[in-house]
């Protein structure tokens, strides 16, 4: 049996992180990941740097072709495309929209970049050091000893089992090395499984080209569920000619009939109410994605096991939040490995940042995607009355409910004076629970 420092199950922007740090202060790790092409995305994924100050109390920036963390003091090659976002727009389905205009530099929201581009210089990192990589190799679980942990992988020639001083999991929001060690039964609540399913797609007439925008509102799509979101993203490297990615997602039914979101992504592009946008389009590329989503692991050390990133999460830390949990992780193990304490310095950290450890966060944070339980003619007159404000904000889950809540609350007299039962739904919003928000039974 092989004997490591460190076990790197997933090489996503954590785990990468992770090992490539591990790795050059002269311990001996493994990483393990599924995927033969480790830079290759395949998963629906947004993928936009969130530059709002304090996003996971850190400030990330992009210059000189370095993904800048300012409060924790590193960088990561970032050498890609990049497209500045300057509108976070919410669309309904009559055609209204609520824009959110960009209070970074340039007037941005966030900036679009190409996930591939990253985990290829993160990779390439890794390579350097003398990490010992296996790809198609899956993390099937993860033991502690009392002398460290046991891991054991799964490749195509079966089960293998490899021991270690510290096993990091980093396999992502479905992670398998969470669910072995009960932490999914013991330590979380779960709300429900999504489905996303993603175009690229070429040859749009769109009249908002550097805007985020999501289409709000039950007639976007056949069956009233889910939430569709369309931005500018470079793809492969480029960004002309022009390349959007459409996403769908939605809670997943398991029933016989039920819609999935490639069956309402194609509705949305050939029947919905801006089907014109999409009259000439080409798909270039297709993804897709099934995500578990769980309240956040308040703690993510489990003996020697350590959570990096969306295996942590609530949906996701964001891929800068990622790199930087990867960042605060490694420096931790590499205390622990020569110390024999040092694991929980990440732990405080992580229970410090990452905002979602706060339930309202959470509950905050859905009802700007719960929106939707308003009908398509309460959306209509709610963002018609915003047509001649100037919104200032940035893209960010975190902060994009308040700033749509305050925006619609300074019209709280005209609604009031002119739907008064709408007026106080809005004034009740903040009851509305996460499942229902979510659309999840």
């Amino acid at each position: 049996m092989k004997n490591y420092d460190v076990i790197v199950v997933g090489a996503g922007p954590a785990g990468l992180t992770v090992c490539r740090i591990a790795a050059e202060s002269g311990l001996k790790v493994l990483l393990a990941d599924q995927k033969k092409d480790i830079p290759r995305v395949t998963r629906a994924c947004c993928a936009n740097l969130i530059i709002e100050p304090g996003t996971h109390n850190e400030t990330v920036t992009l210059a000189g072709g370095e993904m800048v963390f300012e409060h924790n003091r590193f960088s990561v090659p970032c050498r890609g495309s990049v497209i500045p976002l300057t509108e976070n727009a919410r669309v309904s389905p009559g055609g209204e929209i609520l824009t959110i205009n960009g209070k970074g530099p340039g007037g941005t929201v966030a900036l679009s970049f190409e996930k591939e581009h990253l985990l290829q210089e993160l990779f390439s990192q890794v390579q350097k050091t003398d990490a010992e990589v296996l790809t198609e190799t899956q993390g099937v679980k993860a033991e502690n000893t009392s002398d460290g942990v046991m891991v054991t992988l799964q490749d195509r020639n079966g089960r293998f089992t490899v021991k270690g001083k510290i096993a990091v999991a980093a396999d992502g929001v479905n992670s398998r090395i969470v669910q072995s060690l009960g932490l999914n039964e013991r330590k979380r609540k779960f709300f429900g499984r999504f489905a996303v399913t993603a175009y690229h797609v070429e040859k749009v007439e769109c009249p908002y080209p550097k805007a985020w925008l999501t289409f709000v509102g039950k007639g976007h799509t056949s069956g009233g569920k889910g939430q569709l979101y369309l931005c500018p993203k470079p793809y492969k490297g480029a960004v002309e000619p022009t390349v959007y990615e459409i996403t769908c997602g939605m809670p997943m039914v398991e029933q016989s009939g039920a819609l999935t979101p490639k069956q309402e992504l194609d509705y949305f592009l050939t029947e919905g109410p801006f089907a014109q946008w999409f009259r000439n389009m080409t798909i270039v590329d297709t993804r897709a994605a099934v995500l578990d989503f769980h309240t956040p692991l308040i703690d993510p050390v489990e003996g020697n096991v350590v959570v990096v990133g969306d295996a942590a999460a609530f949906i996701e830390t964001y891929i800068q939040g990622a790199v930087m949990y990867g960042f605060q992780a490694a420096r931790a193990i590499i205390k622990h490995v020569s110390t024999g304490t040092g694991l929980q310095d990440y732990a405080a950290s992580w229970k410090e940042s990452f905002e979602y450890n706060d339930p309202e966060e959470i509950k905050r944070a859905t009802q700007a995607f719960g929106l939707h339980i308003l009908s398509d003619e309460d959306l209509d007159y709610l963002f018609s009355l915003t047509k001649n404000d100037d919104i200032r904000g940035y893209l960010n889950e975190f902060t994009d409910p308040i700033v749509i809540m305050n925006s619609l609350a300074n019209h709280i007299e005209q609604l009031q004076k002119e739907r008064p039962d709408l007026a106080e739904i809005l004034q009740k919003f903040g009851e509305t629970s996460v499942e229902d928000a979510l659309q999840v039974e």
